[in-house]
């Protein structure tokens, strides 16, 4: 459930832990497990993990496989014939393999159903410190209270009351996980979209300024053929040679200019990196940098999923602009390159750098970065991105004051 590898060890001393307190404490030892399953969960996750999703992975798997373990029990009682119980072997045998087989599906059904708004929780920490998940987890607190209590009140209508105690604690579970998963993805949906939009508003400003800009190039260039043409006439190769040091010799400059890098977004036809890119672009050019930007064909599909590319695009531009607006020299070059035979994308992202060389063995690991404390985030990030995806990897090198990251994409 915590997505947490183990070493041999622990597992082995679980292993004693279980078998000494079932067997010998009771309801102590039902406790004592609980707390070094959490123990379990604190060692390796403590500084990623709210202590309360810590909690919850220990109430979990101790309350689950005791309770529905109980529960199987109670429904061998009732739909088996009842000579099926007389015989102590059969019902030993029922209740050490048959119990615990039933209780791993059971269980590896339910995981397999709630791993994904898990994720969800794990990648944040407000969730994970969200009142919602104290409540769920004091209701499964309860929930193995009460199951401890049985040892005490052996009774089968305490026990029954218990069970269903236990099945509205599991659906209130899941109702959580549902709905906070639900309200993630809107949250999530309604901020790429404005994000959009502001992009795309930003964008359609710049391309409105470029149209101006080309229109009122060629009402200038429309009087320039004019006055050359008078001047042609009339053999006045003095006013030609002024016409053409006053404008055409800084024409280039002009139909050059950083701006019109946007007008070949138009072979882009995702809008959201679309708008990603023509935000930092424009960012980019704001600062005074120089963008060179090339795409070969039409670009339809990134072959993962759009909202994790926009993130790994945006993580690798702002590292681009931060790191080149340092530089004396400062540029970056964006190429989108697209092999049709091997059914591959890349993106290649290279920036000006005041390093000549950077030890790129390290540089994906959290913390490492030349920005300051706390902000070597950006590219761990991405490789965590980058983990869900086989189909998706990142080259990265560097030398002569050059950074280039190409971003390979297959489908």
């Amino acid at each position: 459930m915590s997505k947490t590898k183990y070493s041999l060890r622990y597992f082995v001393l679980f292993l004693v832990v279980i078998l000494v307190t079932t067997h010998s404490l009771s309801i102590l030892g039902h406790t004592v497990q609980v707390l070094y399953l959490v123990l379990l969960g604190v060692l390796p996750n403590r500084q990623t993990q709210s202590f309360h999703l810590i909690c919850f992975y220990g109430l979990y798997a101790i309350l689950t496989v005791s309770a529905l373990g109980t529960i199987l029990q109670s429904f061998g009682e009732l739909f088996l014939p009842s000579h099926f119980f007389v015989d102590d072997d059969v019902v030993t045998l029922y209740d050490s393999i048959a119990t615990p087989i039933l209780i791993g599906i059971i269980q590896f059904g339910v995981i397999k159903l709630i791993a994904p708004n898990l994720e969800i929780i794990r990648k944040n920490q407000h969730l994970q410190k969200s009142n919602r998940l104290k409540f769920i987890n004091s209701l499964l607190s309860t929930s193995l209270i009460l199951y401890l209590l049985t040892y005490q009140f052996n009774n089968a209508s305490y026990k029954n009351a218990v069970n269903m105690f236990f099945v509205v604690s599991l659906i209130s579970l899941l109702v959580y996980l549902k709905n906070t998963t639900q309200n993630y993805f809107n949250f999530q949906l309604a901020q790429q979209k404005q994000q959009q939009l502001d992009h795309l508003t930003t964008y359609t400003t710049q391309i409105e300024d470029l149209y101006k800009s080309i229109n009122g190039f060629r009402h200038d260039y429309a009087n320039l053929i004019v006055s050359l043409e008078t001047s042609i006439q009339a053999g006045d190769i003095n006013q030609i040679r002024s016409i053409y040091e006053d404008v055409l010799k800084n024409s280039s400059s002009v139909l050059n200019h950083g701006n019109h890098t946007l007008g070949s977004l138009t072979k882009i036809d995702i809008p959201a990196i679309k708008s990603i890119l023509s935000n930092k672009i424009i960012l980019a050019l704001e600062k005074g940098i120089h963008i060179e930007f090339e795409i070969e064909q039409k670009w339809s599909t990134c072959h993962v999923d759009v909202f994790d590319y926009i993130r790994m695009l945006g993580i690798l531009l702002d590292n681009a602009i931060e790191a080149s607006e340092a530089c004396s020299i400062a540029f970056i070059n964006i190429a989108f390159i697209t092999d049709n035979v091997k059914q591959e994308h890349r993106l290649i992202i290279e920036n000006s750098t005041n390093q000549e060389f950077i030890n790129i063995s390290h540089i994906f690991q959290d913390g490492v970065t030349s920005k300051g404390a706390n902000r070597g985030i950006g590219l761990s990030n991405m490789q965590h991105i980058l983990s869900n995806y086989e189909q998706a990897h990142i080259e990265t090198e560097c030398s002569n004051y050059r950074f280039r990251q190409t971003l390979i994409t297959q489908g």
